[in-house]
């Protein structure tokens, strides 16, 4: 029986990185690999221990034993999506019952999570990891923080969550300072601004680059050059609606703490008046939305009109609910609670109507070309 020397790309660097697709199977298309990826990325561990599993074959070999080699490629995903790649390749290779042995070689630990997908279907000889050796000048600090900087797998596992951790701390202890300070409770040392105005530009950053928040940024701005450049009215509902958003906010705050209500009532008063600037602010971007369409010469779509009527049966069920509940919670006299249950008739009356006028048009538009074929 043979032994399979197996080298395993968890994170998928040649396909990535050399457009190599496994599994490979065979000295000539493994050298071949190993060959192309380190010219692309001299640096990449990933070609190294593909050139440490072509020794390792070579080595077997001069003993005399009967091997052959195999590269299997996961995902640049790594999880689940890049181990059901795996398993299949694994099944690809040594599901066939050729070998009666593997000697997994690899660059690190994170390979040796497919070890059990390897057990199922044949025995492991022994894992080898290849480690690759730096001169002293490579091995320098700023070397190392470099490349951590540059490695996305690195960025999305460090450098989101600990930016968060920060970007929260410095946030939330910066609010604290000024708003107790600007009432007069306490006066704060102006060392503790500058230490958490730092924490918050390192979590900044440690977030955008983990987010790429700049590339989503400078998407933004495109699309709105090209709404402005169209002079399309979908851009002014935006302004629009954000504006109502934020005077919404503003409304209802001074609502908020200029009547005298128990916390509670206050609370769910607050979001019953609130929902209506939300809506207003909705209703007014389907407006434009319409507007658009006809300025534009599109056909109309019926779809954006049973949106706009689900959306104000959503609306006047949200304010019924919490009215009724304001009753229940005995905020309110019995005369408000008549008036929120007609609201939640009204809005359930409203949904249903729209609802079955919808399916009634789906039903008619399906028959329709039956019909003409038919003819």
């Amino acid at each position: 029986m043979t032994t399979l020397v197996l080298n395993v790309d968890r994170d998928n660097d040649f396909g990535v990185k050399a457009g190599i697709k496994g599994p490979l199977i065979g000295y000539s298309q493994c050298y071949n690999a190993a060959v192309k990826l380190i010219t692309v990325d001299p640096e990449d561990s990933d070609a190294n221990a593909l050139f440490g599993a072509l020794k390792h074959y070579e080595h077997l070999q001069s003993k005399g034993e009967d091997v052959d080699i195999a590269l299997i490629t996961g995902d640049e995903d790594v999880g689940e999506k890049s181990d059901e790649i795996l398993s299949s390749q694994i099944e690809q290779v040594i599901g066939t019952g050729k070998y009666n042995d593997v000697v997994l070689i690899s660059d690190g630990a994170e390979d040796d999570y497919i070890i059990p997908l390897i057990l199922s279907r044949a025995k492991i000889r022994y894992v080898k990891h290849i480690i690759v050796r730096h001169n002293q000048n490579i091995e320098s600090l700023y070397y190392y923080i470099v490349k951590a900087m540059q490695d996305k797998k690195l960025i999305k596992k460090i450098y989101i969550p600990v930016g968060l951790i920060l970007l929260t701390y410095g946030v939330t202890a910066l609010s604290f300072a000024i708003f107790f300070d600007f009432i007069g409770k306490s006066a704060v040392n102006p060392s503790f601004y500058a230490f958490t105005l730092v924490t918050v530009v390192i979590g900044g950053y440690f977030t955008e680059r983990g987010f790429d928040i700049k590339d989503h940024l400078m998407v933004m701005i495109r699309d709105i050059e090209t709404y402005s450049e169209e002079a399309r009215l979908m851009f002014i509902s935006s302004i629009i609606s954000i504006g109502i958003i934020l005077v919404g906010i503003a409304s209802t705050y001074s609502i908020f703490y200029n009547t005298s209500m128990l916390p509670l009532n206050r609370v769910l008063y607050f979001f019953q008046i609130f929902s209506l600037w939300v809506y207003a602010s909705i209703i007014s971007r389907a407006l434009f939305k319409i507007a658009d369409i006809y300025v534009g010469g599109s056909k109309s779509s019926s779809t954006l009109y049973y949106a706009i009527s689900f959306s104000v049966s959503a609306e006047i069920l949200l304010f019924g609910i919490i009215g009724y509940i304001r009753y229940a919670l005995k905020f309110t006299g019995f005369g408000y609670s008549l008036f929120s249950i007609v609201l939640i008739v009204l809005g359930v009356s409203i949904a249903l109507i729209t609802a079955g006028i919808h399916k009634r048009k789906d039903i008619a538009t399906a028959i329709s070309p039956i019909g003409k074929d038919g003819q």
